[in-house]
Formats: structure tokens, C-alpha cells, sequence
């Protein structure tokens, strides 16, 4: 029985049981020894009358008394009835009625003395659970109103201490959810203010020059700059969109990575071509190297993280420059490792480098700090890895690793 209380109720009900049935027992006991001795008491005063007025019949007297079967007890009764004296009417001295409703009385007490202590048991084993579930109700309702610096938990046994540990097991886990609740507020708070910010810049240009565009001495080829600058700008809304979409949805995990095979080169192949007009034009040389093994992983958003990448290592790499990609094939993972040999991130810069919205002190002004955070949400929703190494001056390298099942 693993409920403590109920067992330690049963265990004072058994003992009272235990002391009543003991007590009526003695008191059985007693009554019997009173009503002997009050037979003995009684046979001698009999024997004495006899023997003092017959006392040649003292021995016939007594042997009476010593046989166990009388043939004369039928005249003895209808000698009472003759004087109207009976058993039943209790007018014989001698007769133990009383003694009976004493005894009767006595066993009524005992009964009326248990029934009061199982009553008394009960209501007390009754009235602590009343309190413990008022606790529980009392705690619930400071539960709903998000009072969580509550503890509830119970070291004893039991059911009700059962569900006292596992209301505590809720209540953390409904605190940790209020403080992820807190954080995603905050840091949609937080996106907001910078997708504003982001947003802002290029509607602001955008609406200066629509209003230029109205002014009647502007010259053709004005116009069509600042028409080709109003393209460009809303391309880069269009690409910001875009990506806090991605975004959203990696954040939610609302993307089912799949799981499709693909040769490590074949990846890296695929993943430069979006990037390649930005390497011709400045003039930069993309290498592949190392192992290539055939690999598991989502193609279209593993491309996705690596574009992103592979731009940033040709933005910040200066005309002339090499872009390198390496493959490194283990038991336990295989590692890619993106690299140039460009500005280089200061190390101040390092341990936000992933971070959305987050802009290096070595970047250009158009750089939203978008690319990298959706690469670290790619990489890592697939269970993968990715750290970066960089010195001033000298270069960036990203490693990337997908691990083995």
C-alpha cells in the first residue's frame, strides 16, 4: 500500500479494534468470576440455614451440591411457582439480572467507545486530505495567475503526494515555458525593431528619389540612375523578405529537412553557382579539394547555407582572391571547410558572428546580417555543426560538419 496516511489510519483502526476486543474479553472474564462468586456466596448461605436448622442433613446437603444431575430440580421450580417466585420475573434473591444489564451496559460502552474512535480516525484522516487537496486547489489557482516561485513538491508517500510532485514537475515546465515565452518575445521584439531598421533605409531612398523623379530638371540620364538605383533598392527588399521568411520558418521548425544523397563535390558545385557572377567580377579563383565521399543531407537548404557562406567569403575577399572549399571524410563526421583569405573578422566580432541582424566592424554598409544567422539555423536543424576561425588581414575559415548515423 503505497499510501502512507491511509496506512497508518488502518493501522490506529486495527489497534483500536485490537484494545476493544481485549477490554470486552477481560470484562467477560470478570463477569463470570462475579457471577461464581456470587453463586458460592449464595449456595453457603443456603447451607448454612440448612445445616443450622436440620444438622443431621449436612451431608446430604452436600452432596447435592456435588451432583452434577438432580432429579429433584423440577419439584425445587414448582415449589418457586407455588410461591410465585420464577427466573424470568427476576423476584428470586439471587437472581443476576442486574449483574446482566451491567455487563450488557458495560459491552455498550465499548461499542459506542469504538465507534466514536473509528468516527474519530476517519475524521481526521478525512480532514488532511480536505487540506492537502485545498493546498493543491490554493496552489493550482496561484499556478494560473503565473505565480511560479511555488514549491509543492511531497518526500512522503502516496497518491496524493503522487500528484503534489507531479503538479511540481508542470510547474517547471510551464516556468521554463513562460521564460522561453519571455526571450522569443523579446527577440521578436528585438527582429522587428531591426526588420524596421533594415526596411526602412531603402523606402527612404526609394521615396526621396520617386520624389526627385517628379522635378522637371532632372536630365535623362538622371532619371535612369535613379530609376536603376529604385530597382536595386527594391531587389534588396525583396531578398530581405525572402530571408526573414526562411527565417521564420526555421525558427519555428516548421522544415522537414530530407535526407537525400549526394556527392561532397557535387554539393559544393551546386552551391557556387549562385555565387559565381560574384567571383568572375572579381576576378577570384574557387578551389575544391580533399575527399569526396557520398553524403546525406538536405540538398536544397544544405545550398542555401553554403551560398550564403561562399557570398560572404567573395564580399569581404578583395579582387585577385581565393575562395577554397575542402572536404575532410572521418568515421564519426565529414567536415567542409569554406575558407578565403580575405579582411579577416575581428576577434571582438567572433562569438556574435552567427548572430541575426549582427554586423562585423570590417563589413560593408549594405550588409544586413542575415546570411550567416539562416547558415547556423540550416546547419544545426539538421544536427550539424558550424564554427569560425579568422584572423585580420589574413582570412576567414568556416567548418562545417555533418555527422554519421
Amino acid at each position: 500500500m503505497k499510501d502512507r496516511r491511509l496506512r497508518q489510519t488502518l493501522i490506529l483502526l486495527v489497534l483500536a479494534l485490537t484494545v476493544t476486543v481485549g477490554m470486552v474479553f477481560f470484562l467477560a472474564s470478570k463477569s463470570v468470576n462475579f457471577i461464581e462468586r456470587q453463586q458460592i456466596r449464595r449456595n453457603a448461605e443456603i447451607i448454612g440455614l440448612i445445616a443450622e436448622k436440620y444438622p443431621d442433613a449436612q451431608s446430604e446437603v452436600i452432596k447435592l451440591f456435588q451432583s452434577e444431575h438432580l432429579s429433584t430440580s423440577e419439584l425445587g421450580e414448582e415449589i418457586f411457582q407455588k410461591y410465585g417466585m420464577d427466573f424470568a420475573s427476576g423476584n428470586i434473591v439471587g437472581n443476576y439480572r442486574e449483574a446482566q444489564l451491567y455487563i450488557v451496559s458495560i459491552f455498550l460502552v465499548l461499542i459506542a467507545l469504538f465507534c466514536f474512535a473509528v468516527f474519530f480516525i476517519f475524521y481526521f484522516y478525512l480532514k488532511r486530505m480536505d487540506n492537502s487537496l485545498i493546498n493543491i486547489s490554493e496552489y493550482i489557482n496561484r499556478l494560473l495567475n503565473k505565480d511560479y516561485a511555488l514549491d509543492i513538491i511531497d518526500n512522503d508517500e502516496g497518491t496524493l503526494s503522487s500528484l503534489k510532485n507531479d503538479i511540481y514537475k508542470v510547474t517547471v515546465m510551464m516556468k521554463e515555458q513562460n521564460e522561453l515565452l519571455k526571450q522569443d518575445k523579446m527577440l521578436l521584439a528585438n527582429n522587428l525593431a531591426d526588420i524596421s531598421h533594415q526596411l526602412k533605409t531603402p523606402l527612404t531612398s526609394m521615396l526621396l528619389m520617386s520624389d526627385l523623379l517628379d522635378s522637371d530638371e532632372l536630365t535623362k540620364e538622371e532619371r535612369k540612375e535613379f530609376l536603376r538605383v529604385i530597382k536595386s533598392q527594391l531587389k534588396r527588399i525583396e531578398w530581405l523578405v525572402s530571408s526573414l521568411l526562411k527565417l521564420s520558418k526555421l525558427d519555428a521548425k516548421t522544415i522537414e529537412f530530407k535526407k537525400d544523397q549526394i556527392h561532397a563535390h557535387d554539393l559544393l558545385r551546386k552551391a557556387i553557382e549562385p555565387v559565381y557572377m560574384m567571383i568572375e567580377t572579381k576576378d577570384q579563383q574557387y578551389l575544391v579539394s580533399g575527399d569526396n565521399p557520398l553524403i546525406e543531407t538536405d540538398v536544397n537548404w544544405t545550398c542555401e547555407a553554403f551560398v550564403n557562406i561562399l557570398k560572404n567569403c567573395s564580399e569581404h575577399t578583395p579582387q585577385g582572391g581565393i575562395l577554397k572549399a575542402e572536404v575532410f571524410d572521418t568515421v564519426m563526421y565529414t567536415e567542409f571547410v569554406l575558407s578565403d583569405n580575405g579582411v579577416g573578422i575581428d576577434a571582438k566580432d567572433l562569438p556574435f558572428i552567427f548572430d541575426r541582424f549582427y554586423r562585423c566592424s570590417t563589413v560593408s554598409k549594405e550588409s544586413v546580417g542575415i546570411g550567416l544567422a539562416m547558415a547556423y539555423s540550416i546547419i544545426t536543424g539538421q544536427d550539424g555543426t558550424i564554427s569560425v576561425q579568422s584572423v585580420l588581414n589574413q582570412g576567414t575559415s568556416f567548418s562545417i560538419r555533418f555527422y554519421k548515423k
